[in-house]
């Protein structure tokens, strides 16, 4: 587990050549801290990452059945179909739509999601339960997964989300010497990219151990059907 206080050690290693975390200034360990957030966000934004998967519990308004439900302020997307006890008996995947496709559906039959909002204001995901009222039964429950955005980082033993901390280790020795207009940053940059290039790789190259590392064909997804079957 890499903690804020093992980056800035290393960090320091680097840019200071010094790697006791006691010898940094109060206005570099702050600073160098805003790097770490800031690189931790960038690399979450660079893909759909695994270990940033969570999944979010919650019932319809019991008194309403509202079909808009507020999303957790770290909601950054969905992971797969919402399951949705959407009668209080049955449970259903409900597929996502884009607000603009909306007009394509048919309201009375069709069950879906929308997601409105952004980052900054908050997410809200409406529910179409295709029901004879519009509305959700009351206590309707619903499951999410969905990958979130990272957690801010503040204490000096908070430990990074990012698998590879090299990333933010090396990305934060190039924004402090880009700051200082060291020439070197270009190059710590270049190996910043390629080590976030190399999780990516990894990440989304399944395993030879997963059931599913073969592209498979419409045919199999939907219907288990195999060409020579």
């Amino acid at each position: 587990m890499a903690t804020i206080d093992t980056i800035q050690s290393r960090v320091a290693g680097v840019v200071d050549q010094d790697q006791d975390t006691d010898n940094i200034s109060t206005d570099d360990y702050a600073l160098r801290l805003s790097y770490i957030n800031r690189r931790e966000r960038m690399w979450a934004e660079a893909g759909k990452w695994q270990p940033l998967t969570k999944e979010y519990n919650v019932l319809a308004s019991t008194s309403t059945g509202n079909t808009s439900i507020s999303l957790p302020a770290d909601f950054r997307a969905l992971a797969i179909y919402p399951e949705i006890t959407y009668d209080g008996t049955n449970t259903e995947q409900f597929t996502e739509i884009r607000p603009q496709e909306e007009s394509r559906f048919n309201p009375t039959a069709d069950q879906y999601v929308k997601i409105l909002g952004n980052s900054n204001l908050g997410y809200t995901m409406v529910v179409n339960p295709a029901t004879s009222s519009g509305l959700l039964t009351s206590g309707a429950s619903i499951k999410i997964l969905y990958f979130s955005l990272p957690t801010s980082l503040a204490s000096p033993t908070n430990v990074v989300a990012c698998p590879n901390p090299e990333y933010i280790i090396q990305g934060v020795i190039a924004d402090v010497w880009e700051a200082q207009e060291d020439a070197r940053f270009q190059a710590a940059k270049v190996e910043a990219n390629i080590i976030l290039q190399n999780m990516m790789e990894f990440e989304f190259t399944p395993s030879e151990a997963a059931h599913n590392r073969q592209v498979k064909t419409i045919e199999a997804t939907r219907f288990n059907y195999r060409w020579g079957k």
